[in-house]
């Protein structure tokens, strides 16, 4: 489990359900940035700093976007597949798919 973002810690304390709701989204969506499989789009995010700023949180594009690269990274690190040999012989000859 990754360590919790200033980005993770708004969106759960703000509601996932009404931070979808107040940007026009499904949950979903918001659901998929937690988890790092994508990351809001840059109107969203601007729209996510507005709406932190209106809870006295300041939140920068910069943090936005860390919990993507650190909590993107560890998911796929953990769900990448090791390249196989196609071949058994491959494996003798050190050759490895790509």
């Amino acid at each position: 489990r990754h360590k919790s973002s200033k980005f993770d810690r708004f969106v759960r304390s703000y509601g996932v359900e009404l931070l979808a709701q107040r940007l026009g989204l499904r949950s979903s969506a918001i659901y998929h940035w937690l988890r790092g499989s994508t990351s809001p789009h840059p109107a969203n995010a601007i729209e996510i700093q507005k709406l932190a700023r209106q809870r006295h949180v300041t939140l920068s594009l910069d943090e936005i976007y860390q919990h993507f690269r650190e909590v993107g990274s560890e998911c796929y690190a953990a769900s990448s597949p090791k390249p196989q040999p196609a071949h058994p012989a491959e494996a003798s000859m050190g050759f490895r798919r790509a």
